[in-house]
């Protein structure tokens, strides 16, 4: 039996990302020119009239796309809907942040879900939940050994377990920088290469790569985390370039994810100047597009939150000067400044959220200097 449901749409009023979605459910909307033309009809426009062409274009100039939109999305989900009861979802750092609420919300509809954290979940919902090292391929290995004899094998993978510092370069130090490639991109490489082969096998599957925004584009005190993000994210592109030509397995799909600033407290502190602009997503925000990629088992699909990442891979290709000064309107040059991460107790309080036992020890001893 297939199960759907829709999350609500959450967003801040006063950002640029309200603005669109205003649009597309108005002026962009497919009923709107079959108001606007007989509304111009009405007012006495006769046919050849400018503005009664205007209307006209622009009707048929949105029907047109959105039938080419409606095409693409079809070529996109060539194996239809997917059927929960035969799905088992396994997060990488579920036990906080965004991986515990998508955990939770995966669980409220009974559906199979396993936790992969060095922290337990604490819920009182059905989460299976595995203490593991990510960055431990071996750790890997091992629960995934007992996760297919309790579970069965998972035909989803999240890898959304992450860490970040927010120090300058030259603050970091070597185990810094080790630990976090280790944790945001050798973690996912390891859960990859480890769950990656049945999907293969079944030609069914779900890969979600939690990369960032950071990945495409680079702020200061945040270089370890960027270039581990990055990793990540070409990883993933190789990842469905072969899936494609290599194992021609067109029923494992893949999903990237690369967000902004989240509202959790992983990057706790962080500031940004025109929140308009570059607005806070709200964690079921982005719980709520992984879970309708899921849903709709979209080949090759983006989740690109909020409005203005969409427009980050084009700073790349332009002057420098225009790199800079998106920069400074996005903030990202002092937003670090502020930075405090994960403090306190709870699940969104946990700055580490995938790490070695004995790191996660440091961190919590460095809070008492």
């Amino acid at each position: 039996m297939k199960r759907t449901h829709t999350l609500p749409t959450m967003m801040t009023r006063y950002s640029i990302d309200f603005v669109v979605h205003m649009l597309n459910v108005s002026i962009f909307h497919v009923s709107f020119p079959a108001l606007l033309i007989p509304l111009v009809k009405w007012y006495g426009y006769p046919n050849d009239s400018p503005l009664f062409q205007a209307a006209a274009a622009y009707g048929i100039l949105l029907y047109l796309f959105k039938i080419l939109l409606s095409f693409h999305d079809r070529r996109q989900r060539t194996s239809g809907m997917v059927d929960w009861e035969d799905e088992v979802v396994l997060i990488t750092g579920g036990a906080s942040g965004v991986g515990y609420l998508l955990a939770e919300m995966l669980a409220i509809r009974h559906i199979t879900v396993v936790v992969l954290d060095i922290h337990p979940v604490k819920t009182a919902l059905d989460i299976d939940s595995y203490i593991c090292d990510v960055s431990n391929p071996e750790d890997i290995a091992r629960v995934a050994k007992e996760i297919r004899e309790d579970i069965g094998e998972p035909t989803i993978l999240v890898n959304n377990a992450g860490i970040v510092n927010g120090k300058s370069i030259l603050d970091l130090s070597i185990e810094d920088i080790k630990r976090t490639m280790n944790v945001n991109f050798m973690g996912q490489a390891w859960a990859i290469k480890e769950f990656l082969p049945d999907m293969i096998k079944n030609d069914h599957g779900h890969i979600i790569t939690v990369s960032s925004a950071m990945s495409i584009m680079a702020a200061p005190m945040i270089a370890d985390y960027s270039a581990s993000k990055a990793a990540a994210k070409a990883f993933h592109e190789a990842l469905e370039s072969e899936i494609k030509y290599v194992y021609k397995t067109p029923g494992v799909k893949t999903t990237l994810v690369c967000c902004g600033k989240i509202g959790t407290n992983m990057f706790s502190g962080v500031k940004v100047r025109f929140p308009f602009w570059t607005p806070t997503l709200e964690p079921l925000e982005v719980v709520r597009h992984i879970i309708e990629s899921m849903e709709q088992r979209r080949g090759r699909n983006q989740v690109m939150l909020p409005f203005f990442v969409n427009f980050v891979p084009l700073v790349s290709i332009m002057p420098v000067w225009i790199g800079d000064l998106a920069t400074w309107l996005c903030g990202a040059d002092k937003a670090m400044e502020t930075f405090v991460g994960g403090k306190g107790e709870g699940h969104e309080s946990i700055k580490v959220v995938n790490a070695p036992a004995e790191d996660v020890a440091q961190d919590e001893s460095k809070k008492d200097i």
